[in-house]
């Protein structure tokens, strides 16, 4: 396919818009410069879908969960997904739904208000620190630790973003000792207890593993929100929509997991030859698996760019698909109904503020760094 066709800065321009209509129309799963690019729904679902062909390990080392193919990766999930349960997450709702009502109501009605900063971010932090079994106190330090991690997807020799990195290893090195000594129902007791399972984990492993579920549970929920009030913002019909039927907040939220998936690839490699759509992808080549062209795809949606709340509903694949669906998903849905409903119970209107917001500079992730509102 042409090389015209600039992935790497197409899929960071302004105009992502535009860049995935272009993709759609010219090359729905190209190879140029070295990998595979495959942007349409079917094809997504069909590689993630696939691990017995294609592999996870093209995610790197150091994060276990992420990286790992089966049958590895299903006992570490299962370790995990002891915290995700149905019951604990419902368990977990009074607290969360209380925090987002505390946060919504400390922004001040009127004034222009980064939520980013305000609402967006505590809760998110809070939550998964408290399912890390992370003390309160240190709470405020894991966020500045979660974009150091994701700064360095993007600039890996950023000296200050390293320094937060070894700090960050340093605190799970020291919290999964006391945990090995005195283990409690949280993640980080868990993974200590992975020899229990079958499962050997260096330490450096389950600090990877820590990292991870730090940067997931904290980003894809805090990017979700964001990306879902700004486009609130613009459309403040949709808002009073919402007043009106607070029942479509949930419809909303999923319309911002497609339009603006918070990850927007995943990487697999090839373990054999395998044909998709026609197109022969050889074993050892490397794929980027994009999720947000997925859900942009006119074959499965009309108009994909538009975000419609009343939309009819359709399954979308921000969350990734198959075995490494994303296993803190309820919780992230869960954390944004909590603030969504908070929100709306509380204001009336919702607008941009003067200061234009600012994206992440990050590649993989979609989000906001700082999202000015005003809420009246």
């Amino acid at each position: 396919m042409t090389s015209a066709i600039d992935f790497r800065r197409g899929s960071v321009e302004a105009n992502k818009d535009a860049f995935i209509a272009r993709l759609h129309d010219e090359a729905p799963l190209y190879f140029d410069d070295g990998f595979w690019v495959a942007s349409r729904f079917e094809d997504v679902r069909a590689i993630l879908l696939d691990h017995e062909s294609f592999s996870s390990s093209a995610m790197g080392p150091g994060f276990p969960l992420l990286s790992d193919d089966p049958p590895r990766h299903s006992t570490l999930r299962g370790l995990v997904s002891k915290a995700f349960t149905p019951a604990r997450l419902e368990a977990l709702r009074p607290d969360v739904d209380a925090m987002a009502r505390d946060l919504a109501a400390s922004i001040e009605k009127g004034v222009e208000t980064d939520v980013v900063a305000a609402l967006t971010t505590p809760l998110p932090v809070a939550v998964i620190a408290r399912l890390m079994g992370v003390p309160e106190k240190d709470h405020a330090r894991f966020k500045l630790w979660s974009d150091a991690i994701t700064g360095l997807m993007d600039n890996p020799m950023e000296g200050d973003r390293i320094k937060m990195l070894m700090e960050l290893s340093a605190y799970f090195m020291e919290l999964l000792r006391e945990r090995r000594v005195k283990p409690g129902d949280d993640l980080i007791s868990a993974l200590a207890r992975a020899d229990d399972a079958g499962v050997s984990l260096s330490d450096r492993e389950v600090v990877g593993f820590a990292s991870l579920l730090l940067v997931a549970g904290n980003e894809t929920t805090t990017n979700l929100l964001s990306n879902l009030l700004n486009r609130i913002a613009e459309r403040p019909e949709e808002w009073a929509r919402l007043t009106r039927d607070p029942a479509l907040v949930e419809r909303a939220i999923e319309e911002a997991l497609r339009t603006d998936s918070p990850a927007q690839f995943v990487m697999r490699v090839a373990r054999k030859d395998t044909d998709v759509s026609g197109q022969r992808i050889k074993a050892g080549q490397h794929l980027i698996v994009y999720l947000a062209g997925a859900n942009r795809d006119p074959g499965k949606w009309s108009d994909p760019a538009v975000f419609e709340i009343l939309r009819e509903r359709e399954r979308h694949l921000a969350f990734g698909h198959g075995v490494h669906h994303c296993i803190g998903a309820p919780l992230a849905r869960m954390e944004a109904l909590a603030v969504m409903n908070a929100l709306v119970a509380r204001f009336t209107a919702i607008a941009p503020g003067k200061t234009p917001g600012r994206r992440l500079p990050s590649g993989l992730l979609f989000g906001f760094r700082a999202l000015p509102l005003v809420f009246s």
